[in-house]
């Protein structure tokens, strides 16, 4: 076995200025928007948060709970 395959991780990030020229030039990142929010690898999305481009994003969005809290009721037959 001569490769490694591990899964990337991803981040979602939400950016909040753009790189000043010159700044992240080893990156391309033409396509980044302000207030728009991404999908980034994981190094990507820390490069950009310590430079205060992006921010985090909540990882986990809350989910919708269901309006009643427990298993469903089946009548019994008399």
């Amino acid at each position: 076995m001569t490769e490694f395959h591990t899964p990337e991780y991803a981040l979602r990030i939400r950016v909040k200025r753009l790189p000043a020229a010159g700044e992240l030039d080893e990156f391309k990142l033409d396509y980044l928007r302000v207030d728009q929010t991404y999908v980034v690898p994981t190094q990507l999305a820390s490069i950009l948060i310590l430079a205060g481009v992006a921010e985090i994003v909540e990882r986990h969005p809350s989910r919708a709970e269901a309006a009643d809290f427990g298993p469903p009721r089946i009548p019994k037959r008399s």
